[in-house]
């Protein structure tokens, strides 16, 4: 028995762990942890996934091409000569015009023969698309003898309807014609050529 003066007995204080308080404080739970690695293997399996559609998933063009050469020709233009009735012309003395002639090369990568349809030049100004169909070769000829100086860059024209085989390539001269001034061709935008098919995607091509 204790006496009375003797103190009262008191349970021992438990031991602490001092090392697991430090690595508690040091390193607090992260119950996302586990969360990680199915994360990482998603995103890798998404990737993988967008990458085979982006190659298998989308249409392959029919054809290629490039643009040889284009000449941008701009030109006042005398109603008189231009109008069907010379009754007419005091309405327009002038306008002015942007000629442009393109040489490109259209090649068919496609297993089928393709027919060209058509030829577009689609150009932006001033917040519009404005598009110009490729002139016929008759018209072509008149424009030669009209403007030689344009001599330099005359061509067999790219013919509408002409058949173009597997693996074979079409090579000729368009020309558009759009009524803008000089300034008006400088603030163009978005310039870009289109060959259609009868038989095929259209081919884009862009321009200067």
């Amino acid at each position: 028995m204790n006496s009375p003066d003797s103190p009262p007995n008191r349970p021992a204080p438990s031991s602490l762990n001092v090392g697991e308080l430090e690595m508690e404080q040091m390193e607090p739970a992260r119950p996302w942890r586990p969360l990680v690695v199915p994360a990482v293997v998603v995103a890798v399996l998404l990737a993988i996934a967008w990458a085979l559609f982006a190659h298998y998933g989308r249409p392959k063009p029919d054809a290629s091409g490039s643009v040889l050469k284009e000449v941008v020709y701009p030109v006042q233009v005398n109603a008189v000569d231009t109008a069907p009735d010379s009754g007419m012309a005091a309405t327009a003395p002038e306008q002015n015009e942007t000629i442009v002639l393109v040489q490109a090369r259209v090649t068919n990568i496609s297993k089928g023969p393709l027919t060209i349809f058509d030829m577009i030049s689609d150009i932006k100004l001033d917040g519009n698309n404005n598009q110009s169909t490729a002139a016929l070769p008759e018209d072509i000829d008149r424009l030669f003898q009209r403007f030689p100086d344009l001599a330099a860059a005359r061509a067999q024209p790219l013919q509408r309807h002409q058949a173009i085989q597997p693996g074979q390539s079409a090579e000729g001269l368009m020309v558009f014609n759009y009524a803008w001034s000089k300034d008006q061709w400088a603030k163009r935008k978005d310039a870009h050529l289109i060959v259609s098919f009868q038989n095929g995607r259209p081919l884009t091509l862009p321009l200067q």
